[in-house]
C-alpha cells in the first residue's frame, strides 16, 4: 500500500515539474487565492477573489512580486483593503503624488492662505526632494527619520544644514498630511508620527539692555520707520502683526491709547504678501501704547497724509484691501524681508551691531520684566497661549527676578 502511495506522489512531482507551478504551490484553502511562479515573468503571481460584483459574480484580482512572499503580502494587503471597504494604494503611488493631490484636493479651505503657501513651500523644498520618490504604501518610520538627518546634515550650499525648526515643520506637515492618508485606508499607519521628532531647543533670545534701548531710540528720531520701530519695541508686536496693522485698529485720539492686533501681514513664496487673520484667539488682543508711541504714530500719521496728497492718484490707496500704518513710500504694503533689512541698517549706524526685528519683541519682555510686570500681563501682551509659554521662552530672565525675589526676602526677614 505504502509503496503505491509513493509512487502517486512522484507522478505528481514529475508531472508538475513541466508547468509553472511549483511542486509544493497547489492550491491554497478556499477564500486564500493560489499562488505560482511565472517563469515568462520571473514573477510570483497571486490570484485571488475580494467579494461579489453587483451582479453576485466574484471579483477576482491578482497581486505579483519578485519573491512568493511579497506576493502573499500584497494579496493580503488587497484583502484586507476589500474587507475594510477602501480601495488598496497603488504600487505606483509615490509619496510625491499622494502630497500633491493631497495639496490640491484636501487643504485648500482648511488653513488659512498664508498656511497653505507655507505648506506647498515644505513640501517642495523639504519633502519632496528627500521622500518624494518613495511609495506611500511601504512608506516607514526609518524614511522619515532619514529625512531628518539629511535635512541637518551640512551641505556646500548650506553649511549648517537646515534648522530644527525646519525639520519640525517639515515631519509636522507630512504627519498632517499621512493623517488624512490613515483616515482615507491609504496606509495602516502614521509613520510620520512614529518617527523620532527633533528635540526642541530653548532658544533665549538676545534683547536690548536699557540702555541700548534709549541709545536706539535716541538713533531712530526723525526716521521714516521711527513709528513703527518703536511700536514694535514698546508693544512687543510680531513683524506680521505690526506690518498688518490698520489705522482702523489704531486708537491714538482717545484715552488710554490702544492698538488692536487683528491681522497679520506674510510673504509667502509663490504667492507674494498675503493678509490675513491673526493665527490664534490669543494672538488677537488689545494692547495700550505708551506715551512715546502716542507721539510718534501721531507725527508718523501726519506724514503718510502728506505723502499720499503728494502722489494723487498714483497713491497705492488701498493695498491688499487694507489701510496699513506701515506702508512703503508710494503706499504699497511693507515687504517683511525689506523691514528686516532697514532695521538692520538702522541698528548698525546707531553702533548696535545687526538687529533683528523679533528681537525688538524679546526685549520687549525683557524690559517689562526688568520693570517688575507681572508674567500675566507679559502673556497678554504678547499674545502668548499661556503664562507657560512666556515662563519658558523668557525663564533665563526670570532667574535674574527670582534671585531678586530672594534677596528682599532675606532683608525682610532679617528686620
Amino acid at each position: 500500500m505504502s509503496i503505491v502511495v509513493h509512487a502517486r506522489l512522484v507522478t505528481r512531482l514529475v508531472t508538475r515539474q513541466g508547468s509553472r507551478e511549483p511542486a509544493d504551490m497547489g492550491k491554497r484553502s478556499n477564500g486564500e487565492g493560489t499562488v505560482r511562479r511565472n517563469v515568462e515573468r520571473s514573477r510570483w503571481e497571486a490570484r485571488f477573489t475580494v467579494g461579489n460584483d453587483g451582479n453576485g459574480r466574484p471579483v477576482r484580482k491578482m497581486a505579483t512580486g519578485a519573491t512568493k512572499v511579497v506576493a502573499l503580502k500584497r494579496m493580503r494587503e488587497a484583502q484586507d483593503a476589500a474587507a475594510s471597504g477602501r480601495d488598496p494604494v497603488r504600487r505606483d503611488h509615490t509619496v510625491g503624488r499622494y502630497l500633491g493631490e493631497w495639496l490640491d484636493d484636501v487643504l485648500p479651505g482648511t488653513v488659512a492662505a498664508a498656511t497653505e503657501g507655507q505648506y506647498r513651500e515644505v513640501v517642495r523644498r523639504y519633502i519632496i526632494p528627500c521622500i518624494g520618490r518613495k511609495h506611500l504604501a511601504t512608506l516607514s518610520a526609518g524614511d522619515v527619520s532619514k529625512m531628518l538627518r539629511d535635512m541637518a546634515t551640512p551641505t556646500a550650499e548650506r553649511p549648517n544644514g537646515y534648522s530644527p525648526t525646519s525639520q519640525r515643520l517639515a515631519r509636522s506637515i507630512l504627519r498632517t498630511a499621512l493623517a488624512h492618508a490613515e483616515r482615507e485606508g491609504h496606509v495602516s499607519r502614521n509613520v510620520a508620527a512614529l518617527a523620532k521628532g527633533v528635540p526642541q531647543q530653548r532658544s533665549e533670545g538676545r534683547t536690548m539692555t536699557p540702555a541700548e534701548a534709549t541709545k536706539f531710540l535716541i538713533h531712530i528720531r526723525g526716521d521714516r520707520d521711527e513709528a513703527a520701530y518703536v511700536v514694535a519695541l514698546s508693544c512687543g508686536l510680531r513683524v506680521s502683526e505690526l506690518l498688518g496693522l490698520a489705522w482702523d485698529c489704531v486708537s491714538i485720539d482717545s484715552t488710554p491709547a490702544t492698538i488692536d492686533i487683528r491681522r497679520g501681514l506674510k510673504y509667502v513664496p509663490g504667492l507674494g504678501l498675503l493678509v490675513g487673520d491673526v493665527k490664534t484667539t490669543t494672538s488677537r488682543r488689545t494692547v495700550h501704547l505708551t506715551e512715546q508711541a502716542v507721539v510718534t504714530l501721531k507725527r508718523h500719521r501726519a506724514i503718510q497724509r502728506a505723502e499720499r496728497l503728494k502722489l494723487g492718484r498714483f497713491w497705492n490707496d488701498l493695498p491688499l484691501g487694507v489701510d496699513f500704518v506701515f506702508r512703503t513710500v508710494d503706499g504699497t504694503a511693507r515687504d517683511p524681508s525689506n523691514f528686516r533689512k532697514a532695521l538692520s541698517a538702522t541698528t548698525n549706524a546707531a553702533g548696535l551691531g545687526h538687529w533683528h526685528p523679533h528681537e525688538l519683541r524679546h526685549s520687549a519682555a525683557s524690559l517689562l520684566l526688568a520693570q517688575g510686570v507681572s508674567l500675566k500681563t507679559i502673556a497678554d501682551t504678547l499674545g502668548h497661549s499661556s503664562i507657560t509659554v512666556t515662563a519658558n521662552v523668557y525663564a533665563h530672565l526670570l532667574d535674574d527676578a527670582r534671585a531678586e525675589a530672594a534677596e528682599a526676602m532675606s532683608r525682610a526677614l532679617s528686620g
